[in-house]
């Protein structure tokens, strides 16, 4: 991100130091003043927890902001005029979307802070809200590696020293990606089952993201990396975290469960409640960042 540099686009953008700045910040529960900034959200993706928690921060504030739901913009107009219109009317511009591309047109030529709050390839307000909370060295993630908020927590992970082991079907390695950030002592990647005598945290995601339709393909190739209680049995589990809320009780091939069966979702194990509500938090500590113009506009 680097707030001299305005925007959160993905977790490339954040550096350590600022990552350490923002949960120092969330962690003290500094109090929290209004401001006169003009904001918007753009909602083009559909979103139960992320919106609704900005939503509800601003609306708890009594912070005035205007929702975008029109995808008439994206389709029709020019993305680079759209933009300019966005960066004339708007300080803050919060963006929940399908194309990454856009999101970057959009920080280019607004002029106005962009934050994404979730695209096909990045879920960084999740990623950095989920880094504050895990606390374990080790860290699992069971699925599909290509999801958005995977990629944006093995990012943010691998910056401090947390070993990462991903238990995910080869088809999903995208070695491009792991290029990029990892050496050799920070990550494990395996199609089978890694058993380790520590305690341990365990990331996972919904199987499907919205817009997906092979969902037949997909079980089949993710069916034996599902969070169920054999796992529970070979590893010493103290915390789960899940993105999204879990597909249950689904037709798909008579399964009653997917990614994390739902006693386990809904067990002692699970952080579901306290990612919600932490997320607010973190929702706040950029804009006390942004005060102290760290956001410069």
């Amino acid at each position: 991100m680097n707030f001299y540099n305005y925007h959160l686009i993905n977790d490339f953008y954040i550096k350590k130091y600022e990552l350490l700045s923002l949960n120092e910040i969330n962690v003290k529960k500094k109090k929290f003043f209004l401001f006169n900034n003009k904001i918007c959200i753009i909602n083009e993706k559909q979103s139960l927890r992320t919106i609704n928690t900005l939503t509800n921060f601003f609306n708890f504030l009594n912070i005035k902001y205007t929702v975008i739901n029109n995808k008439h913009n994206f389709r029709k107009e020019n993305i680079k005029d759209f933009s300019k219109t966005l960066g004339i009317m708007y300080d803050y511009i919060f963006f929940r979307g399908y194309n990454d591309i856009i999101l970057k047109i959009i920080a280019k030529y607004s002029g106005s802070v962009l934050i994404n709050m979730l695209s096909n390839g990045y879920h960084p307000i999740q990623s950095i809200n989920d880094f504050f909370l895990t606390k374990n060295k080790i860290v699992f993630f069971f699925g599909d590696f290509n999801s958005n908020v995977f990629r944006s927590m093995i990012i943010n992970l691998s910056k401090i020293n947390i070993i990462l082991i991903i238990i995910s079907p080869k088809i999903y390695w995208n070695y491009i990606f792991l290029k990029k950030i990892f050496n050799k002592k920070k990550i494990i990647l395996s199609e089978k089952l890694i058993i380790i005598n520590k305690k341990i945290t365990i990331y996972n995601d919904v199987w499907f993201s919205m817009g997906e339709n092979n969902f037949k393909k997909k079980i089949n190739n993710l069916i034996n990396f599902q969070i169920n209680k054999k796992i529970l049995k070979v590893l010493k589990i103290e915390k789960i975290y899940h993105c999204l809320p879990s597909y249950k009780k689904t037709n798909f091939m008579n399964l009653k469960n997917l990614e994390i069966h739902e006693n386990i979702f809904e067990s002692n194990f699970s952080m579901f409640d306290k990612q919600i509500i932490e997320k607010i938090f973190t929702i706040k500590s950029f804009f006390i960042i942004s005060k102290k113009n760290f956001f410069k506009i």
